[in-house]
């Protein structure tokens, strides 16, 4: 998003919580960069004792932690007379209350449900938060139509740009296909590996051969990945079942497998599904959320399907058996129809050029009182 937004003329000034990961990248492209210690405008997690302990010490922490940071950034946003300001996720309100305090227009991007997909409570409650969010001069982007309508945003102030995934491209990548099944996201229980592993399990047992799964993927909760391995040990799938962990070439791995499954519970955006389609792999998908709306945009698009949505662990299974013995000409249309999609509303250009064109309009409207 920086990137094409600088091709348009937009000066940007990055406002990062430390220096690991982001900064470090933006630093080495010679992005103006500040480094302002925050934190969500959210709830503690509470998952232990430990945490119910630390709880109300945490929530006094963040308190004073973004007081401070509210004041830093609006000396900082004073001082380069910065004209709109543009928080990249819903769960960080610094810049929303710096900005109000400054008169200078404020967008908030929603990525994230937030409560159903992460779980997140907005401090100090709901109602608060988006009372701060009705202000004059507040504006949002949300990265889908189903996460507008969870936040209840007015289209009179917000806009649905969904996320630019990869450049546009002029033919769809075409790689000899391995013959085995992906997943590629978080291990974590929204994500929903162990659904998928089930589905897999009863699949497996109608047809004895079934593809191999690789599982790719980060993973914080501890608890929850042994819960993914001693299935996988309990129901003898070593063989069957690969966890990989996290892994750089993940175009490779989408490029060569058969179908990628999105067994997630309220995706977002689905910004896994997108890569898919953009390397010619098929997707298979819980047809809900972000994941509903992309099949849904694709057929209304192409009109045809562009993949392969679910509604319940038993079609999920019977995709997983079907899919296995289907024919390349029979998925070249679909795998076709999925890369057109992705490059005409998915593209870097597109989601660029459509946030510069909400700045303008936003500018003109704050200039115009």
């Amino acid at each position: 998003m920086i990137n094409g937004l600088i091709t348009k003329g937009v000066s940007p000034l990055v406002i990062v919580p430390d220096q690991n990961g982001v900064y470090n990248s933006l630093m080495k492209r010679g992005i103006d960069i500040r480094v302002i210690r925050f934190k969500n405008c959210t709830y503690p997690n509470l998952h232990s004792i430990n945490d119910a302990i630390l709880f109300l010490p945490r929530i006094l922490g963040r308190m004073w932690l973004n007081i401070r940071a509210v004041c830093r950034l609006k000396n900082i946003l004073k001082g380069y007379h910065v004209q709109l300001v543009h928080t990249n996720v819903s769960v960080i309100n610094i810049g929303l209350i710096a900005a109000h305090a400054l008169n200078i227009p404020h967008i908030t991007h929603f990525r994230e449900y937030a409560d159903l997909d992460f779980n997140m409570k907005y401090f100090p409650s709901p109602k608060s938060y988006y009372a701060t969010l009705a202000q004059n001069n507040s504006y949002s982007i949300c990265i889908t139509k189903g996460i507008m309508g969870h936040h209840q945003l007015s289209r009179d102030y917000a806009r649905v740009i969904y996320d630019g995934v990869k450049t546009r491209m002029e033919t769809m990548p075409l790689v000899n296909k391995k013959g085995y099944y992906l997943y590629a996201g978080r291990i974590e229980p929204t994500k929903g590996l162990l659904k998928l592993l089930e589905a897999y399990q009863d699949a497996k047992i109608t047809k004895s051969d079934l593809p191999q799964l690789k599982v790719l993927g980060a993973f914080e909760d501890k608890k929850y990945l042994e819960y993914v391995k001693d299935f996988v040990k309990s129901h003898h799938l070593n063989e069957s079942i690969e966890i990989l962990g996290e892994k750089e070439d993940i175009d490779t791995y989408m490029q060569q497998a058969l179908a990628i499954i999105i067994p997630s519970l309220f995706e977002g955006f689905g910004l896994c599904m997108t890569e898919a389609m953009f390397n010619g792999c098929i997707v298979v998908g819980y047809n809900n959320a972000g994941t509903k709306e992309q099949f849904d945009n694709g057929q209304q698009l192409t009109g045809s399907p562009i993949g392969f949505p679910y509604q319940n662990q038993k079609e999920l299974s019977r995709l997983l058996t079907s899919l296995s013995t289907a024919s390349d000409t029979e998925l070249m249309p679909i795998r076709q129809r999925a890369f057109h999609t992705v490059n005409e509303l998915y593209s870097v250009e597109a989601n660029s050029q459509s946030i510069y064109d909400f700045y303008q309009e936003i500018l003109k409207t704050n200039n115009s009182k």
